[in-house]
């Protein structure tokens, strides 16, 4: 049932709503991809022209009124997780990359994990990280 404004009438969905109205239909799995992990936890400020989403199904466009939202396939790996906010720190050192992580957002993202109360669930993670990450989840998981 989409939302009504009393001034301008229906609203088009949100991209989220979206998303998880097609994965409930399809079964597919849906997630962000790494640049926008990066994005929300403020560690660039590149905002993605394009809304692009991984999937475990077939690669596809979807378009809702004006707005494109790509849909690119991921290798199974890529989205065999719980996809909880431990991974959304993992997702986000991914998108910088090993070269270009820096002291400020070692600082950032340790800032997210004790916020969100996610040593724990970080250090569980990090067993199945790629090897340049395990230095900067330390760093992230140092008192």
């Amino acid at each position: 049932m989409p939302r009504v404004n009393p001034r301008i009438g229906p609203l088009a969905p949100t991209t989220e709503a979206v998303i998880s109205a097609h994965a409930r239909k399809t079964g597919a799995t849906i997630e962000p991809t790494e640049m926008a992990a990066a994005n929300t936890l403020g560690l660039t400020t590149q905002v993605p022209a394009q809304r692009v989403y991984r999937t475990d199904s077939f690669p596809r466009e979807l378009r809702i009124g004006g707005h494109r939202i790509k849909l690119r396939t991921a290798g199974p790996r890529a989205l065999a997780r719980d996809a909880g906010p431990a991974d959304l720190v993992i997702d986000a050192l991914r998108a910088i990359g090993n070269r270009h992580v820096s002291d400020a957002d070692i600082g950032k993202l340790r800032d997210f994990v004790r916020k969100h109360d996610l040593s724990n669930e970080l250090a569980q993670r990090s067993q199945r990280v790629p090897a340049w990450m395990l230095p900067f989840i330390d760093q992230i998981l140092k008192p």
